[in-house]
């Protein structure tokens, strides 16, 4: 949406407001009146500000599915929000700070959520399934790190679902850790979205 300006316009002798965007369009809904606007988050789409990351896997029973995350160092911060879908139990966490010890096998791209957009994101996400929490360890090393958030999506054979809705901001030049182990065999589907701004104050 074009930046909008404020008009002052009379109206029956008192001062009303009428906001129009910069081509000199109302930026009121012509039926109700209602000022239009878009979510911040929507905005950062058609910014090309926007990215995500989409896929599953097939797990068998312990095995461990590590993404790592590395911040990038500067205050264009990453706000991120996740969400995983599991055929059967898993738990899931979320680290702050961990260490690679052995970067992941496997780079991920991020995606521009507007395509028509060749911005890219500054931070560098990995993956890599390993056999065993062992194993997992070993490579992502995850004892000193803070532990933001953990849980168990499904119940046994039984499917389930955890979203974090709302965003978390990330902390720069910090390297992060969304780790699911399998309690039982079966698929998970992971969605990652965020947006990259710095403050404007």
């Amino acid at each position: 949406m074009p930046a909008i300006n404020k008009e002052l316009q009379a109206s029956t002798g008192s001062a009303d407001i009428t906001l129009r965007d910069t081509l000199g369009n109302s930026a009121h809904d012509t039926v109700t009146g209602a000022l239009m606007t878009v979510a911040y988050e929507h905005h950062e789409i058609h910014s090309g500000s926007h990215y995500f990351v989409r896929g599953y896997q097939d797990l068998s029973i312990n095995n461990v599915l590590d993404f790592t995350w590395q911040m990038p160092n500067t205050t264009k911060w990453i706000h991120w929000t996740w969400e995983i879908s599991t055929e059967s139990e898993t738990n899931w966490l979320v680290y702050e700070n961990v260490v690679a010890t052995n970067p992941l096998a496997n780079a991920i791209t991020a995606r521009n959520s507007n395509r028509n957009s060749a911005n890219t994101s500054g931070a560098t996400m990995r993956f890599e399934l390993q056999t065993s929490l062992a194993n997992a360890n070993a490579d992502t090393n995850v004892a000193g790190a803070t532990l933001l958030s953990s849980g168990i999506s499904g119940a046994g054979r039984s499917a389930g679902q955890v979203t974090r809705g709302n965003e978390m901001i990330m902390k720069q030049n910090t390297l992060y850790c969304l780790r699911a182990i399998a309690s039982a065999a079966g698929y998970i589907n992971f969605t990652m979205e965020w947006y990259e701004h710095t403050n404007k104050e």
